[in-house]
């Protein structure tokens, strides 16, 4: 008898798996989101304490030294994963797999993250150090590695990205074409206040978004009318990119659900006597002639044609009234059919 055993994974291998997939079984896995997540939370609550007179006056040694602490611990953690990353095949090359993985967006954040601080400690008495201070705050985007509610917005607005980039075409479109009927509108009026298109385009931006500062507004008739326009018009625009999300996010939230239903997916499915699942005999053999293949193909496509039906009947009649999208009962109905023909093929 020939015994296969497994292949034992290394310790780079173990990290790698703990990093970079969150698993619930997985105690390690577990304890790295948290504690990632709590230390974020409390390098970015000390980041905003700084900026209050009151904590920093009283308290500036009990905050430097958490700064300290978090950034030593999220350098370590940096410097782990530039370790591990080999692992991944993209950036298997010890060296140039390694550059490679520095410049991607996640790794990129990681070294935002903690940059100030090693810049305010080498070249404390340069004017720009302040400003990198705000740099710490990229540390908010390194809980988008744990939180699977960030991860799926952003995954929603990459696959809506031509949709949001059209709706953003539009609104550029409506700001500079009201901007330029207000000028015309209300410059002889209000010449300091409307003194140029460009000008009048923070007056456009303001009533599309419904905001209404009051500090620039028309005083002409005409020039009112066309404000209380463009105020109901930027109702309707400003919402598309919000009903364009939301859409996605339901979407993605419904193929999840799907990949959540208890399987096998085949262990419900009773295929009537009327309904001819086994694959043609005939197809298996190889020593038939020409045209008996051809017939045991055809029989066969048949056949799996008879099946997809059935499986795409089974699916709207089981889950029609749960899903509302027609991609995901066509997904589902796939599942059902890879899993019958697999069960039958036995």
């Amino acid at each position: 008898m020939i015994k296969i055993q497994k292949k034992r994974k290394s310790l780079q291998e173990n990290i790698y798996y703990i990093f970079e997939y969150s698993d619930q079984r997985n105690l390690l896995s577990l304890l790295d989101d948290l504690v990632i997540t709590i230390f974020t939370s409390i390098s970015v609550s000390a980041f905003i304490l700084e900026t209050s007179p009151r904590f920093s006056e009283h308290y500036p040694e009990q905050l430097k030294l958490v700064e300290i602490l978090i950034t030593g611990f999220f350098t370590l953690e940096y410097l782990i994963r530039i370790w591990i990353c080999t692992v991944n095949p993209k950036y298997n090359h010890p060296i140039y797999g390694r550059l490679k993985y520095l410049i991607t967006p996640l790794a990129l954040i990681d070294l935002v993250a903690i940059l100030p601080f090693y810049l305010q400690v080498l070249f404390p008495s340069l004017e720009f150090i302040e400003f990198t201070l705000l740099l710490r705050l990229f540390r908010l985007f390194k809980i988008s590695r744990y939180s699977e509610s960030l991860r799926t917005i952003l995954k929603v607005i990459v696959a809506k990205k031509e949709e949001l980039i059209a709706t953003l075409l539009i609104v550029i479109f409506v700001l500079v074409f009201v901007s330029s009927l207000m000028f015309l509108a209300e410059s002889e009026a209000q010449p300091e206040k409307f003194s140029s298109i460009l000008e009048t385009m923070w007056w456009g931006v303001v009533t599309l978004t419904t905001v209404g500062y009051g500090d620039v507004y028309p005083m002409t008739h005409l020039g009112k009318l066309l404000s209380a326009a463009v105020a109901f018009l930027g109702i309707g625009i400003f919402g598309l990119p919000a009903g364009i999300i939301a859409s996605g996010f339901a979407e993605e939230v419904q193929k999840r659900r799907v990949k959540k239903i208890v399987h096998p997916v085949g262990k419900d499915i009773k295929v009537s006597s009327e309904t001819t699942v086994a694959p043609h005999p005939d197809f298996r053999h190889h020593h038939h002639t020409k045209q008996e293949q051809l017939k045991a193909i055809a029989n066969y496509i048949d056949e799996s044609s008879e099946i997809m039906k059935f499986c795409i009947e089974t699916a709207k009649k089981k889950y029609g009234n749960y899903f509302q999208n027609e991609e995901i009962i066509k997904d589902f109905a796939m599942l059902l059919y890879q899993e019958t023909t697999r069960k039958f093929h036995r």
